[in-house]
Protein backbone atom coordinates (compact mmCIF):
# COMPACT_ATOMS: atom_id res chain seq x y z
CA UNK A 1 0.00 0.00 0.00
CA UNK A 2 1.17 3.06 -0.55
CA UNK A 3 0.18 6.94 0.19
CA UNK A 4 1.27 10.64 -0.31
CA UNK A 5 3.56 11.99 1.57
CA UNK A 6 4.26 15.89 2.21
CA UNK A 7 7.46 14.96 4.56
CA UNK A 8 8.63 12.62 1.19
CA UNK A 9 6.43 12.11 -2.23
CA UNK A 10 5.21 8.84 -1.78
CA UNK A 11 5.02 6.73 1.59
CA UNK A 12 5.25 2.40 1.13
CA UNK A 13 3.09 0.77 4.30
CA UNK A 14 5.53 -2.11 4.76
CA UNK A 15 3.93 -3.44 7.46
CA UNK A 16 1.62 -2.01 10.23
CA UNK A 17 4.96 -0.44 12.28
CA UNK A 18 6.96 0.48 9.15
CA UNK A 19 6.84 3.71 6.36
CA UNK A 20 9.17 3.49 4.21
CA UNK A 21 9.39 6.95 2.66
CA UNK A 22 10.24 7.67 -1.25
CA UNK A 23 11.34 11.08 -2.66
CA UNK A 24 10.71 14.67 -2.05
CA UNK A 25 8.22 16.74 -3.64
CA UNK A 26 8.02 19.56 -1.93
CA UNK A 27 5.07 21.43 -1.48
CA UNK A 28 1.56 19.04 -0.63
CA UNK A 29 1.24 15.74 -2.75
CA UNK A 30 -2.17 14.89 -2.88
CA UNK A 31 -3.79 12.12 -5.53
CA UNK A 32 -1.07 9.53 -6.22
CA UNK A 33 -1.48 7.04 -9.49
CA UNK A 34 0.42 4.34 -10.66
CA UNK A 35 1.71 3.98 -14.44
CA UNK A 36 2.21 1.02 -16.25
CA UNK A 37 6.29 1.90 -16.02
CA UNK A 38 5.82 1.32 -12.17
CA UNK A 39 6.22 5.00 -11.89
CA UNK A 40 3.60 6.62 -9.48
CA UNK A 41 2.08 10.55 -10.73
CA UNK A 42 1.99 12.68 -7.84
CA UNK A 43 -1.30 15.85 -8.34
CA UNK A 44 1.09 18.36 -6.09
CA UNK A 45 -1.78 20.64 -4.34
CA UNK A 46 -0.27 23.53 -3.61
CA UNK A 47 2.29 23.72 -6.06
CA UNK A 48 0.82 23.23 -8.75
CA UNK A 49 2.38 20.99 -10.38
CA UNK A 50 2.03 16.72 -12.02
CA UNK A 51 5.05 14.87 -11.23
CA UNK A 52 6.58 11.94 -12.02
CA UNK A 53 8.28 9.42 -8.96
CA UNK A 54 10.87 6.79 -10.09
CA UNK A 55 10.33 4.31 -6.95
CA UNK A 56 13.71 3.08 -7.75
CA UNK A 57 16.14 5.94 -7.33
CA UNK A 58 13.42 8.69 -5.96
CA UNK A 59 13.88 11.05 -8.89
CA UNK A 60 11.53 13.65 -9.51
CA UNK A 61 10.68 15.28 -12.59
CA UNK A 62 7.90 17.74 -13.89
CA UNK A 63 5.37 16.46 -16.30
CA UNK A 64 3.26 19.69 -15.98
CA UNK A 65 3.63 22.86 -13.70
CA UNK A 66 2.43 26.24 -13.08
CA UNK A 67 -0.30 26.80 -15.84
CA UNK A 68 -2.35 24.82 -18.98
CA UNK A 69 -3.42 27.05 -21.48
CA UNK A 70 -3.88 29.83 -19.49
CA UNK A 71 -5.72 27.81 -16.48
CA UNK A 72 -3.46 28.29 -13.17
CA UNK A 73 -2.54 24.37 -12.25
CA UNK A 74 -2.42 25.72 -8.17
CA UNK A 75 -4.94 23.35 -7.01
CA UNK A 76 -4.52 20.53 -8.82
CA UNK A 77 -5.72 17.17 -6.79
CA UNK A 78 -6.29 14.28 -8.64
CA UNK A 79 -4.41 12.44 -10.92
CA UNK A 80 -5.49 8.99 -12.67
CA UNK A 81 -4.28 6.70 -15.47
CA UNK A 82 -6.11 5.00 -17.90
CA UNK A 83 -5.40 1.50 -19.91
CA UNK A 84 -3.97 3.97 -22.90
CA UNK A 85 -1.88 5.16 -20.58
CA UNK A 86 -3.24 8.75 -20.42
CA UNK A 87 -3.40 10.39 -17.84
CA UNK A 88 -7.02 12.61 -16.29
CA UNK A 89 -6.26 15.17 -13.66
CA UNK A 90 -8.70 17.37 -11.83
CA UNK A 91 -8.01 21.10 -10.47
CA UNK A 92 -10.31 22.14 -7.84
CA UNK A 93 -10.58 26.02 -8.68
CA UNK A 94 -9.00 28.61 -10.43
CA UNK A 95 -9.24 31.03 -7.87
CA UNK A 96 -5.88 32.19 -5.71
CA UNK A 97 -8.13 32.06 -2.79
CA UNK A 98 -8.95 28.51 -1.81
CA UNK A 99 -10.95 29.39 1.06
CA UNK A 100 -13.20 31.98 -1.21
CA UNK A 101 -14.08 28.79 -3.25
CA UNK A 102 -14.93 27.14 -0.49
CA UNK A 103 -17.36 29.60 1.22
CA UNK A 104 -19.03 31.26 -2.05
CA UNK A 105 -19.36 27.64 -3.93
CA UNK A 106 -17.64 29.00 -7.17
CA UNK A 107 -17.58 26.72 -10.11
CA UNK A 108 -14.53 26.98 -11.57
CA UNK A 109 -12.48 24.03 -11.99
CA UNK A 110 -11.83 22.20 -14.48
CA UNK A 111 -10.29 18.64 -15.62
CA UNK A 112 -7.68 17.87 -18.21
CA UNK A 113 -6.19 15.25 -19.94
CA UNK A 114 -2.14 14.27 -20.69
CA UNK A 115 -1.64 12.59 -24.07
CA UNK A 116 0.04 8.86 -23.11
CA UNK A 117 3.52 9.87 -24.35
CA UNK A 118 3.22 12.59 -21.96
CA UNK A 119 3.93 15.57 -24.34
CA UNK A 120 0.81 17.21 -24.87
CA UNK A 121 -2.26 18.30 -22.26
CA UNK A 122 -5.21 19.75 -22.88
CA UNK A 123 -8.54 20.40 -20.96
CA UNK A 124 -11.61 18.53 -21.36
CA UNK A 125 -13.86 19.95 -18.97
CA UNK A 126 -14.75 23.81 -17.81
CA UNK A 127 -16.79 24.83 -15.00
CA UNK A 128 -17.00 21.86 -12.33
CA UNK A 129 -18.05 22.59 -9.28
CA UNK A 130 -14.59 21.85 -7.09
CA UNK A 131 -13.23 18.58 -8.76
CA UNK A 132 -11.50 15.94 -6.58
CA UNK A 133 -11.01 12.25 -6.51
CA UNK A 134 -12.27 10.19 -10.24
CA UNK A 135 -12.41 6.74 -11.08
CA UNK A 136 -13.05 5.21 -14.05
CA UNK A 137 -15.46 2.23 -14.39
CA UNK A 138 -14.28 -1.09 -15.81
CA UNK A 139 -15.20 -0.32 -19.41
CA UNK A 140 -13.26 2.83 -18.82
CA UNK A 141 -17.02 4.34 -20.77
CA UNK A 142 -17.03 7.22 -18.36
CA UNK A 143 -14.53 9.26 -15.98
CA UNK A 144 -16.57 9.76 -12.80
CA UNK A 145 -15.84 12.99 -10.74
CA UNK A 146 -16.18 13.38 -6.94
CA UNK A 147 -17.64 17.05 -6.29
CA UNK A 148 -16.73 17.93 -2.95
CA UNK A 149 -18.71 21.08 -1.89
CA UNK A 150 -21.99 19.90 -3.80
CA UNK A 151 -21.36 16.61 -2.25
CA UNK A 152 -22.37 14.34 -4.82
CA UNK A 153 -20.66 12.44 -8.07
CA UNK A 154 -21.03 13.71 -11.86
CA UNK A 155 -19.79 11.71 -14.64
CA UNK A 156 -18.54 12.37 -18.40
CA UNK A 157 -19.15 10.07 -21.18
CA UNK A 158 -15.47 9.51 -22.69
CA UNK A 159 -15.24 10.10 -26.46
CA UNK A 160 -11.44 9.00 -27.22
CA UNK A 161 -9.32 12.40 -26.31
CA UNK A 162 -12.48 14.17 -24.78
CA UNK A 163 -15.13 14.06 -22.77
CA UNK A 164 -19.00 14.45 -23.26
CA UNK A 165 -21.21 16.54 -21.80
CA UNK A 166 -21.71 15.61 -17.35
CA UNK A 167 -24.46 14.08 -16.31
CA UNK A 168 -25.51 13.02 -12.45
CA UNK A 169 -24.80 10.26 -11.38
CA UNK A 170 -26.75 8.94 -7.91
CA UNK A 171 -28.45 11.77 -5.35
CA UNK A 172 -26.83 14.77 -3.49
CA UNK A 173 -24.93 12.90 -0.67
CA UNK A 174 -25.16 16.27 1.49
CA UNK A 175 -27.48 19.09 1.91
CA UNK A 176 -25.68 22.18 1.90
CA UNK A 177 -28.25 24.95 1.45
CA UNK A 178 -28.08 27.71 -0.99
CA UNK A 179 -28.12 30.45 2.07
CA UNK A 180 -25.33 28.21 3.45
CA UNK A 181 -22.56 29.64 0.71
CA UNK A 182 -21.15 32.98 0.92
CA UNK A 183 -18.18 34.91 2.95
CA UNK A 184 -20.03 33.72 6.35
CA UNK A 185 -20.11 30.41 5.88
CA UNK A 186 -17.65 29.36 9.06
CA UNK A 187 -20.49 31.01 10.48
CA UNK A 188 -22.50 27.88 9.78
CA UNK A 189 -19.71 25.26 9.58
CA UNK A 190 -18.82 26.16 13.25
CA UNK A 191 -22.42 23.93 14.12
CA UNK A 192 -20.55 20.65 13.67
CA UNK A 193 -24.29 19.27 12.90
CA UNK A 194 -23.88 21.73 10.28
CA UNK A 195 -20.64 19.92 9.02
CA UNK A 196 -22.08 16.44 9.07
CA UNK A 197 -25.02 17.62 7.04
CA UNK A 198 -22.85 19.40 4.30
CA UNK A 199 -20.59 16.12 4.15
CA UNK A 200 -18.20 17.27 1.58
CA UNK A 201 -17.44 14.32 -0.23
CA UNK A 202 -13.73 13.43 -1.32
CA UNK A 203 -12.17 10.68 -2.11
CA UNK A 204 -13.94 7.43 -4.34
CA UNK A 205 -13.11 3.82 -5.53
CA UNK A 206 -15.42 1.28 -7.49
CA UNK A 207 -15.59 -1.92 -6.40
CA UNK A 208 -16.18 -5.42 -8.49
CA UNK A 209 -19.35 -5.28 -8.71
CA UNK A 210 -19.83 -1.72 -10.41
CA UNK A 211 -20.48 0.31 -6.89
CA UNK A 212 -18.70 3.59 -6.71
CA UNK A 213 -17.76 4.17 -2.76
CA UNK A 214 -17.63 7.47 -1.53
CA UNK A 215 -15.94 8.94 1.54
CA UNK A 216 -17.79 12.03 3.12
CA UNK A 217 -15.01 13.69 5.67
CA UNK A 218 -17.10 16.39 7.59
CA UNK A 219 -19.47 13.32 8.15
CA UNK A 220 -17.36 10.58 9.38
CA UNK A 221 -19.52 8.79 6.51
CA UNK A 222 -18.60 6.15 3.46
CA UNK A 223 -21.36 5.49 1.22
CA UNK A 224 -21.65 3.78 -1.84
CA UNK A 225 -23.67 4.92 -4.95
CA UNK A 226 -25.20 1.71 -6.76
CA UNK A 227 -24.97 1.23 -10.65
CA UNK A 228 -28.79 2.09 -10.70
CA UNK A 229 -27.57 5.54 -9.15
CA UNK A 230 -28.98 4.47 -5.78
CA UNK A 231 -26.74 5.13 -2.87
CA UNK A 232 -26.60 3.40 0.38
CA UNK A 233 -24.09 4.56 3.67
CA UNK A 234 -21.56 1.24 4.18
CA UNK A 235 -20.19 2.97 7.02
CA UNK A 236 -20.41 5.68 9.99
CA UNK A 237 -18.90 6.91 12.50
CA UNK A 238 -21.25 9.61 14.14
CA UNK A 239 -18.19 10.85 16.57
CA UNK A 240 -15.47 10.48 14.62
CA UNK A 241 -13.95 8.18 17.10
CA UNK A 242 -12.36 5.80 14.63
CA UNK A 243 -13.72 6.19 11.14
CA UNK A 244 -12.84 10.27 10.76
CA UNK A 245 -12.21 12.52 8.40
CA UNK A 246 -12.44 9.94 5.68
CA UNK A 247 -10.55 11.29 2.49
CA UNK A 248 -9.60 8.34 0.75
CA UNK A 249 -10.51 4.93 -0.26
CA UNK A 250 -8.73 1.70 -1.73
CA UNK A 251 -9.23 -2.24 -2.17
CA UNK A 252 -5.81 -4.79 -2.05
CA UNK A 253 -5.05 -8.38 -0.69
CA UNK A 254 -4.81 -10.85 -2.54
CA UNK A 255 -8.73 -11.42 -2.73
CA UNK A 256 -9.00 -7.91 -3.19
CA UNK A 257 -11.15 -7.85 -0.37
CA UNK A 258 -8.75 -5.88 2.11
CA UNK A 259 -10.22 -2.16 2.30
CA UNK A 260 -8.11 0.56 3.45
CA UNK A 261 -9.55 4.27 4.35
CA UNK A 262 -7.21 7.07 4.85
CA UNK A 263 -7.60 10.72 6.10
CA UNK A 264 -5.62 14.10 6.59
CA UNK A 265 -7.04 14.28 10.09
CA UNK A 266 -5.41 11.04 11.56
CA UNK A 267 -1.95 9.84 11.69
CA UNK A 268 -3.41 6.44 10.82
CA UNK A 269 -4.94 4.43 8.18
CA UNK A 270 -7.79 2.09 8.36
CA UNK A 271 -7.33 -1.44 7.58
CA UNK A 272 -10.93 -3.64 7.20
CA UNK A 273 -12.31 -6.28 5.07
CA UNK A 274 -15.07 -5.87 2.40
CA UNK A 275 -18.02 -7.93 2.01
CA UNK A 276 -17.22 -7.10 -1.88
CA UNK A 277 -13.82 -6.93 -3.71
CA UNK A 278 -12.50 -4.20 -5.04
CA UNK A 279 -12.07 -3.15 -8.76
CA UNK A 280 -8.52 -3.51 -9.60
CA UNK A 281 -6.53 -0.51 -10.89
CA UNK A 282 -6.16 -0.27 -14.44
CA UNK A 283 -2.45 -1.27 -14.17
CA UNK A 284 -3.40 -4.37 -12.12
CA UNK A 285 -6.07 -5.63 -14.80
Amino acid sequence: MFASDKASAVAEFVDEHTVRRIGQAGGEPNGIALDGNGHFLIANWGLGELQDLDPVTGEITATLSGQLDGRPLKWLNFVLTDSVGALWCSVSTMADDLMDTIARGTADGFIFRVAPDRRSAHVVADGVSFPNCMALDRNEDYLYVVRTLTADVVRFPIDGETLGPQEQFGPPLGGRRPDEYGPDYGVFLADPEVGRRWGMADGCAFDAEGNLWVTLVLANKIVAIRPDGQAHTVLEDTDGALLKGPTSIAWGGHDMRDIYIGSIMTPYVLKGRSSVPGLPLIHQR
